[in-house]
């Protein structure tokens, strides 16, 4: 079973908010295990807030795909610059979400399109 939600929002920080309502409600209809909610919520805003922060343009498009367990959280913006994970140290306050993503995920990637990045993570659902 494949199924699929897509938003394309502002690229702001109050989109967050949003999106994270898009996906509990996702959640619901597709009748996905609730107890992994709450990780998948942390993954889409860490992705979300990486765009706002990082990316570039006025818009960017979030999709949502079941297929099976799976849940793709994929979040696409105007930019081609790529992920860049890094270390963080403890005293710095950012710098962690694509460790975050990376351990909440199955599996995260990213893609180049003509239009900018597609950066992704699978999570359980």
């Amino acid at each position: 079973m494949t199924s699929s939600s897509v938003a394309t929002v502002p690229r702001a920080a109050e989109s967050s908010a949003r999106l994270r309502s898009l996906l509990w409600t996702t959640f619901a209809c597709w009748s996905c295990d609730s107890e992994r909610l709450d990780d998948a919520a942390l993954v889409l805003s860490e992705l979300v807030g990486n765009a706002v922060r990082h990316a570039e343009g006025d818009l960017m498009q979030v999709r949502l795909r079941r297929t099976g367990d799976v849940l793709r959280i994929a979040v696409h913006d105007s930019s081609s610059a790529h992920p860049a994970p890094r270390e963080a140290s403890f005293e710095d306050e950012s710098g962690r979400g694509m460790m975050i993503i990376e351990a909440l995920s199955r599996e995260w990637g990213w893609e180049l399109r003509a239009d900018g990045k597609v950066v992704w993570a699978d999570v359980s659902c």
